[in-house]
This record gives structure tokens, sequence and C-alpha cells, in this order.
């Protein structure tokens, strides 16, 4: 038997944004960014937080060829990202029948989004052929991000938790 989840105070609608909502926010600011002040060339990833309200977070990231940031979740947010411009190559992480940690690899191409609950490990990348913009909207607003290193052993170990504010790491 299955049951549809009921609504109660910890419901997306009160305190975040649902997955839908999340891609319709991303969406809207990724066909506004295609260009982003001082992102045009970027010579090593980087972010600005462009919207921030009391459900969510918006940054734009740009992501030079090569770009990458490795294996991490986004503490307690939810999130949506969409390709502005370029490409990007995003591997998730899962456990297999066996018990064994499966990497599954999937490009993301302009306008194409990647849409994730709590607790999504996962890399990006950017393969190439040229530089590329995302626009990432988390709800709530991004906190901390822990990074992972793959264990033969252990399957996922983490390594560091960052916390950030306003987009910012401040720990």
């Amino acid at each position: 038997m299955t049951l549809a989840p009921t609504r109660t105070d910890a419901s997306p609608r009160r305190h975040g944004l649902s997955s839908d909502d999340l891609l319709e926010v991303a969406e809207g600011f990724a066909r506004s960014a295609t260009t982003w002040p001082g992102l045009d060339e970027p010579s090593e990833r980087c972010w600005r937080t462009i919207a921030r309200t009391d459900r969510f977070e918006a940054w734009v990231v740009a992501w030079p060829v090569g770009g990458a940031i490795e294996l991490h979740d986004h503490g307690d947010s939810a999130g949506a990202v969409v390709v502005a411009t370029g490409h990007l190559v995003e591997t998730t992480l899962r456990v297999d029948a066996d018990g064994r940690l499966v990497a599954d690899t999937a490009p993301v191409g302009t306008s194409g989004h990647i849409v994730f609950g709590r607790g999504h490990i996962h890399d990006i990348v950017n393969e190439g052929p040229g530089p590329a913009l995302s626009v990432h909207v988390y709800s709530p607003a991004l906190s901390s991000m822990t990074y992972y290193e793959r264990s033969p052993g252990n399957g996922l170990v983490p390594v560091r938790t960052e916390e950030y504010r306003d987009g910012v790491v401040v720990g």
C-alpha cells in the first residue's frame, strides 16, 4: 500500500520550495544569465549570489573548461541547477543491490537541468569545449556543503564541511 504524503508544518511550501518550484526559479534566472558581467571568461570556477529570499537562494556559477567541484552534498538544502550556456557533466553515486558504490554520469547541456533533494551527493565538471554558465537555486538557502572521497573499503568518507552564509564560505 502506498500512502500519499501529508502536508505538515514541515512541508516544502512552508519552509522551502518544492522541486518544481526550484526548477521554475532556476529556469527563470537562467534565461537572463546567458552572460553575466565578469563571468564570461572564467579562469577558475567562481560564483555569485544573484537572489536571496526567505525561501531560496540563487547563484550563478561560471565554469572554465576543466572547472570542477568534487563530490559534495548540500547540507539541508534541496536544489535545482540549470545550464544557461555550455555543457556540464554530473556524476552521482548510488549503492547497488550488492552494496557497492556505483557512479552514474550524465551530460547536461544548455537549457538542461538537475533537480535534487537533501542528501544528494554529486560532482560536476565542465569538460568543454568552452566555458559554461549555470544557475543554482537552493531551498532553504545553502548553509553547508560536505565534501567526500571514495574509499574502497568504506564507500564514501566525509573529508570536510564548509559553512556558507549569503553564498560566501564562512567556515
